[in-house]
């Protein structure tokens, strides 16, 4: 219902800035019909006058002549008069679609893929729901050339603006917060990608106006002040479709609070995430909208008088019956209310209601919950709330409620929630780079330190003990007087050790035939000592270009080892691009 209210405050805004007459001359007549009208009212006053009946006796004797009855027939035409001159006029408050494709608006979608895309708020995932939902959408536009851009803790391009929507299907399918170089959530790092993609579409030596999608749970205030740069200054408008669902427990809620504020700085459209599609219809119609409005091609403005024939036309119907009887105008208005609710409609709202509840039904709250919620929102923060349920050892749901990443990450660890814990610190670390790099008070620089060594402990407790070795190491550097660090530094160091002399045994032993398929995703805990084993056994072919072309069984087998799953494709290009980055800084 609130979307449905702020489609239709945003009609009205346009059709009051853009609103008047193609043909406005034709509004003089007005004039002539005015004067008619006053004349008409000026008679009729003066009859009145001469009546000198007492009032009691005028109402019974004169009533016909003063009915309102006799005087509808002369209303109404007058009516239809004026409708004939607004139509003649031309009102119009927006431009005729362009029946070309190239005029369609093109579209950038900017997908957030860090780890709290991964909440079941929202099923089956929030990042699953916001894959579909630009599926939907993509289908739904039938035309126009459509990029895709994801992010965490760096920001890529997946696929550049194409007309062919079918290519993004299999790489949108491959997207998962695995493949990114760097875990995050940086939406401002996306900006220079944005800039990029619009500023090869040109039309008339003019840039092209479009519009950007950002698909999220939540962003920060790098990102509000990122944003806001760009889109004042930027004919583009951005579009926030919110992926979550507060309704529904969860430990990184949706961050709507935040969202709203990023959609005034950027003067933007925001809706939240539906079970059904009316978000990417409302979304396509905002998308169409912007282009039609800020067109700057030469295509006429469309003549909405044209419309108004239908009551006139309805109206004059009336004058082939002889007591025309207006009270079936009335029947009219119910029938056509009643059509609202057709029993399709019906049908569909019992199906929506039936879906929502199943959606629902392995993770609602309960009615004391959110009246507990309710209540405690009257008095205290977020993070209040928060450090309440920390205080009382709930550490679970003290970190669903807190909004600062460092006391979030706290919650979550002491939860022996790690990987949750993990994703948390990561969050708080851009916006303090970005505060110290502007030369902010020192203090920023112990926040960061405290926020990467609650990093590398949650790194170390999920078995990741290579990658807590080297941010403990990184530590280490930055702030060599660190006790705590050099003594995790250590204790790490030392487990990695034992690891790899256990690792050297067993592959000198023989017993490393079930290591060498491990999966992808299972913890990196020692240097490798058993692949290092094993790669002195291995006799390496290296072959040329020309040898593999002159044999046939050579070239086959060299084409079945070549990768063809877009995920793999995309996580090399991802962190190809990062590496690449890193070297020009």
């Amino acid at each position: 219902m609130f979307d449905s209210l702020s489609t239709l405050g945003t009609l009205l805004k346009q059709i009051i800035s853009h609103f008047h007459f193609i043909r406005p001359l034709w509004l003089s007549l007005l004039i002539p019909f005015t004067s008619i009208l006053y004349i008409k009212w000026h008679q009729d006053t003066k009859r009145n006058n001469k009546n000198q009946l007492p009032e009691h006796l005028h109402r019974v004797l004169l009533i016909d002549e003063s009915s309102w009855k006799k005087q509808l027939p002369l209303k109404l035409l007058f009516v239809v008069i004026f409708l004939s001159i607004l139509i003649c006029a031309g009102p119009t408050w927006q431009k005729q679609p362009s029946p070309f494709g190239e005029d369609k608006a093109p579209l950038l979608i900017v997908l957030d893929t860090s780890n709290s895309m991964l909440e079941k708020d929202v099923l089956p995932t929030r990042l699953i729901r916001a894959k579909q939902k630009i599926q939907d959408l993509i289908a739904l536009r039938d035309g126009g050339k459509t990029g895709l851009i994801v992010y965490s803790g760096t920001a890529h391009l997946a696929m550049p603006l194409t007309q062919d929507s079918a290519v993004i299907t299999p790489y949108l399918a491959a997207i998962e917060p695995k493949i990114m170089p760097i875990e995050g959530k940086s939406a401002y790092k996306t900006i220079p990608l944005i800039k990029q993609q619009f500023s090869t579409l040109s039309k008339n030596n003019q840039p092209l106006r479009g519009t950007v999608i950002l698909l999220t749970d939540g962003v920060t205030t790098s990102d509000n002040q990122a944003f806001e740069d760009y889109f004042s200054h930027s004919s583009n408008q951005l579009l926030i479709l919110a992926v979550g669902d507060n309704n529904q427990s969860s430990n990184f809620p949706l961050n709507m609070d935040s969202l709203n504020e990023l959609n005034q700085l950027s003067h933007g459209h925001i809706t939240q995430v539906t079970i059904d599609n009316n978000d990417i219809i409302w979304l396509n119609n905002q998308i169409e909208r912007h282009m039609q409005l800020s067109n700057d091609s030469v295509m006429p403005w469309e003549d909405i008088g044209y419309y108004l024939l239908i009551p006139v036309l309805f109206l004059l119907l009336l004058w082939f019956r002889r007591g025309w009887l207006v009270q079936w105008c009335a029947v009219l208005v119910l029938i056509g209310s009643l059509g609202l609710y057709s029993p399709i409609s019906m049908a569909k709202m019992v199906q929506s209601t039936s879906t929502l509840n199943e959606l629902n039904a392995n993770n609602k709250q309960t009615l004391w919950d959110q009246t507990t919620q309710w209540w405690m929102n009257l008095w205290l923060t977020p993070d209040q709330q928060g450090q309440w349920y920390f205080n009382r050892n709930d550490y679970a749901k003290a970190a669903q409620h807190y909004q600062d990443p460092l006391h979030k990450g706290v919650a979550f660890y002491y939860a022996a929630q790690y990987q949750q814990a993990y994703t948390a610190f990561m969050t708080g670390i851009p916006d303090l780079q970005n505060a110290l790099e502007e030369n902010q008070p020192v203090n920023i620089q112990n926040k960061i330190d405290v926020l990467l060594f609650n990093t590398a402990n949650s790194l170390a407790r999920q078995r990741e003990y290579l990658a807590a070795r080297d941010l403990f190491q990184a530590i280490v550097k930055r702030s060599p007087y660190n006790k705590a660090a050099q003594h995790n530094l250590t204790l790490i160091q030392n487990i990695i050790d034992e690891i790899n002399r256990l690792s050297e045994s067993q592959a000198n032993t023989g017993e490393v035939e079930q290591s060498q398929n491990l999966p992808e995703d299972e913890p990196q805990t020692a240097d490798g000592a058993d692949e290092q084993v094993l790669e002195s056994q291995i006799i390496k072919q290296t072959l040329s270009a020309e040898q593999i072309l002159a044999d046939e069984k050579i070239a086959d087998k060299w084409l079945r080892r070549v990768e063809a799953d877009p995920k793999y494709f995309l996580q090399n290009k991802f962190h190809m691009q990062t590496l690449s980055d890193k070297g020009n800084k």
